[in-house]
C-alpha cells in the first residue's frame, strides 16, 4: 500500500494531502458523530419522558437509554486511553544552564511548543514524546528525552544537529502541517498500540471502524511522514551545519552496534561470576564510547548501516539516501568502496551540555539499572553456578563415547553459560554424528551470520529443512544478514516465505490446541531416555495408575510431534476425586515434561475416558503401570 502510495504522492501531491485531510476529516467526524449522537440520543429521550408521561413511551425510552448510553460509554472508554509518561531524570536549567541555552535557541528557530519536562533517559537516542490528556483528541504533554548514551558519544556539534531533527518535527513554523501530521500518526499509533495491548472493548462501532481506519491511514501519513524525516533533515543542516549533521547520522549507527552487540552483553555476562550487578554501569558506557575502536570493526560497522537499504518498515531513510539528500553521501559508496566512521570527538556533548551534572546524571541512572534488575541479575548468577556445576558432571569421562543427545545438552548448557562461540567445537562433534541435526545447524549457522559469513546461510537452510519450527527465527537471521550485505535480491522471497510460514502455523495450531476421540494416534517414536525420564515423573505421582502415550496425526508440520498423553489415576473407593484434583495432577505433570514438538495431557474420566480408551488403544501407547499394592 505505501509502495502505491508512494508513486501517487509524487504525481498528484495537492491531491494527495488534500487525501490524507480527508481521512482525518472522516476520522473526527464518525468519532464526534458516534460520541455526540448518542449523547443526543439519550439526552433527547430523556427531556421526551419528561414532556410526555405514558408507559409506551417509558418503556421504549427504557431501550433507546440502553442501547444509546451503551454506545456512547462504550466509544468513550474505547478511545479513552490513558498512555503513561516517560521515565527519567528531570533535568533543569540551573543544572545545565548550556544545554538550556541550546534548547531556547532551537526552540525559537524553529517555532516549537514548549516542553513540560526535559528528561536524561538510558537509552542511545534522543525525542520529542507527545502524550495525549484526551487520547486521539490531542491535548498534549510535551516531553524531551535525551539518552545520556547519545550524547556520551556525539561531538556538541552532532549533538546539536540530532536535537535540530527532533525539534523540527516539533516545529509550528515551516512545513507545519507535515510536522502536524507527523505527530498526529505517532500519537494515534501509540494510543491504538495501547488499545490493542489493553483488549479495549470500544464497541463494535469502534473496532469495526479502527480496524479499517488505521492501516489505511498509516499508509498514507507514512508517506508523509518520510518527506517529513528529509525536512527534519534539511533543518539540521541548516542549524547545525552539513558537516555536523552527516558525522551524527555514520557515528549513530556504529556507536549503537557497539552499545548493543558489545557492550551489554559483556556486563550481562558478569553475571556468571558476580552476585551483585556492577557500578556505575552508565560511566563505563561512557568511557566505552570514548575509546576508539579497531580500524577494521569500526569500518565494517559503518559499512553494515551503509549497505542497508529504505523499506516500508520504517519512516526513516536509509543512511545513504539521508547522506544523499543532504549533499554529503562519501564518494565510493555506490562502487562499494566505505569510509571509516569519524574518530572518538575530544570532549562529548554531554560533557559540554551537562557539565559536572553529566557524572552525577550517570551515578543516578547506573543506581536506578542496579535496582531495576538486581532479582534478573541473581537469578542468572545462580543458573549460572548450577550451569558450571552440570558441565563439570557432563565432563566427567564415561564408559562410553557421548551420543547426539549427550553433546547437544552439552552445547545448550555452553550456549547459556557463555555465548555461540563457546559451543563451537562440540557443535562440530554434534554434526559430526548428525549432519542435519535441526538446533546445531542453526546455532552454527547463526553465529557464522552474525559475522556476516556466508556460510551461515545453507546452515539455517537445513536447520529449517529439519525442523519447520525454526522457521520464523532463521527467516529473521537471513533476513538481517542479506540486508546487512547488500543482498536485496533475497528479501521478498523471504518475506513471501514469511507469510506462507505463519498461514501453515496458524493452521498447525488450530490442528494442535485440542484433541477428540475422532482422531487418529500413532506410535509415540519415543526413544528410551525419554521414556524413562516419563516414567520417573508418573512414578512420583501416587495418584496415576497407568499412563499411555500416543502421536496424534496432524496434517501441517508433520515432522513436528503433537503427544498425547492419557493418564488412568486410581483412588481409594471412599475418597471422592474431584476435576480440580485431576487439574492440578496434570498442572504438576506438565510442570516436569520435556518432549520436542507440541503435547497434550489429561485425566481419562468423565467425558474423556472415550478419548482416554483410544490413545491407550494405540500401538505401544501404554508405558506405565504401576506395580500392585503400591
Amino acid at each position: 500500500m505505501v509502495k502505491n502510495l508512494e508513486a501517487v504522492s509524487q504525481r498528484h501531491p495537492r491531491r494527495y494531502v488534500a487525501r490524507v485531510v480527508g481521512l482525518l476529516t472522516l476520522a473526527y467526524g464518525y468519532l464526534g458523530l458516534v460520541l455526540f449522537g448518542s449523547l443526543g440520543i439519550v439526552i433527547g429521550t430523556i427531556a421526551l419522558v419528561i414532556a410526555i408521561h405514558n408507559a409506551a413511551v417509558i418503556k421504549l425510552a427504557f431501550f433507546l437509554l440502553l442501547a444509546a448510553g451503551g454506545l456512547f460509554w462504550a466509544v468513550l472508554r474505547g478511545l479513552w486511553v490513558k498512555l503513561d509518561p516517560p521515565d527519567g531524570l528531570p533535568v533543569t536549567n540551573e543544572q545545565a544552564p548550556r544545554l538550556f541555552s541550546l534548547l531556547d535557541e532551537l526552540r525559537a528557530a524553529l517555532d516549537c511548543a514548549p516542553f513540560h519536562r526535559v528528561l536524561i533517559v538510558p537509552e542511545h537516542n534522543a525525542a520529542v514524546v507527545q502524550i495525549p490528556r484526551l487520547g486521539v483528541f490531542g491535548w498534549h504533554q510535551n516531553y524531551l528525552l535525551l539518552g545520556l548514551p547519545l550524547m556520551q558519544g556525539l561531538a556538541p556539534d552532532e549533538f546539536k544537529a540530532v536535537l535540530a531533527h527532533e525539534f523540527a518535527h516539533s516545529s509550528r513554523g515551516h512545513g507545519r502541517f507535515g510536522n502536524w501530521l507527523y505527530r498526529v500518526r505517532r500519537s494515534w499509533d501509540r494510543i491504538f498500540e495501547q488499545m490493542a495491548r489493553q483488549r479495549t472493548r470500544g464497541g463494535f462501532v469502534l473496532v469495526k471502524f479502527i480496524n479499517w481506519f488505521w492501516p489505511v491511514f498509516n499508509a498514507h501519513a507514512f508517506v508523509l511522514a518520510r518527506a517529513n524525516e528529509y525536512e527534519a533533515d534539511a533543518c539540521s543542516v541548516r542549524l547545525a551545519g552539513a558537516a555536523a549533521a552527516a558525522g551524527a547520522l555514520m557515528r549513530l549507527p556504529v556507536d549503537g552496534s557497539v552499545i548493543e552487540e558489545e557492550f551489554w552483553p559483556h556486563i550481562y555476562s558478569r553475571a556468571s561470576q558476580e552476585k551483585e550487578p556492577p557500578a556505575n554501569v552508565m560511566l563505563s558506557l561512557g568511557q566505552t564510547l570514548k575509546s576508539s575502536l579497531p580500524a577494521e570493526d569500526a569500518t565494517r560497522r559503518l559499512r553494515q548501516a551503509f549497505l542497508l537499504e529504505t523499506t516500508n518498515g520504517d519512516t526513516h531513510p536509509c543512511l545513504k539516501d539521508r547522506l544523499r539528500a543532504i549533499g554529503r553521501l562519501p564518494e565510493g559508496i555506490e562502487r562499494g568502496e566505505f569510509p571509516a566512521p569519524p574518530p572518538p570527538p575530544p570532549q562529548n556533548a554531554a560533557e559540554f551540555f551537562l557539565g559536572h551534572h553529566a557524572e552525577i546524571a550517570a551515578s543516578q541512572l547506573s543506581d536506578e539499572w542496579r535496582k531495576a534488575i538486581a532479582v534478573q541479575w541473581a537469578a542468572r548468577h545462580e543458573q549460572t553456578q548450577k550451569l558450571a556445576a552440570e558441565l563439570a558432571a557432563l565432563d566427567q569421562p564415561g564408559t562410553a563415547p557421548p551420543n547426539v543427545g549427550e553433546l547437544w545438552a552439552k552445547a545448550t548448557k555452553l550456549m547459556e553459560l557463555h555465548d555461540d562461540a563457546a559451543a563451537q567445537p562440540v557443535l562440530d562433534q554434534v554434526l559430526a554424528l548428525d549432519p542435519k541435526h535441526a538446533g546445531a545447524n542453526f546455532v552454527r549457522g547463526r553465529h557464522h551470520l552474525e559475522q556476516d559469513d556466508a556460510r551461515g546461510v545453507a546452515l539455517i537452510e537445513t536447520a529449517m529443512a529439519s525442523d519447520p519450527a525454526l522457521t520464523a527465527d532463521g527467516c529473521r537471521l537471513l533476513y538481517g544478514h542479506f540486508t546487512r550485505t547488500g543482498r536485496r535480491d533475497q528479501l521478498r522471497p523471504l518475506e513471501d516465505r514469511m507469510d506462507r510460514f505463519q498461514e501453515q502455523a496458524a493452521l498447525a495450531q488450530k490442528e494442535r490446541a485440542e484433541v477428540s476421540a475422532k482422531d487418529t494416534f500413532m506410535a509415540h517414536e519415543l526413544t528410551p531416555q525419554q521414556l524413562a525420564e516419563l516414567r520417573n515423573i508418573f512414578e512420583a505421582e501416587p495418584a496415576i495408575a497407568s499412563a499411555a502415550v500416543a502421536r496424534k496425526q496432524v496434517q501441517h508440520f508433520a515432522g513436528s510431534a503433537c503427544f498425547v498423553i492419557a493418564l488412568r489415576v486410581k483412588m481409594a473407593w471412599w475418597k471422592p476425586v474431584s476435576s480440580g484434583a485431576n487439574q492440578k495432577l496434570v498442572d504438576r505433570v506438565l510442570e516436569k515434561l520435556q518432549l520436542p514438538g507440541h503435547f497434550l495431557v489429561f485425566v481419562a474420566s468423565d467425558n474423556l475416558k472415550a478419548l482416554g480408551k483410544k490413545v491407550f488403544a494405540a500401538s505401544g501407547a501404554v508405558i506405565y503401570e504401576r506395580p500392585a499394592g503400591r
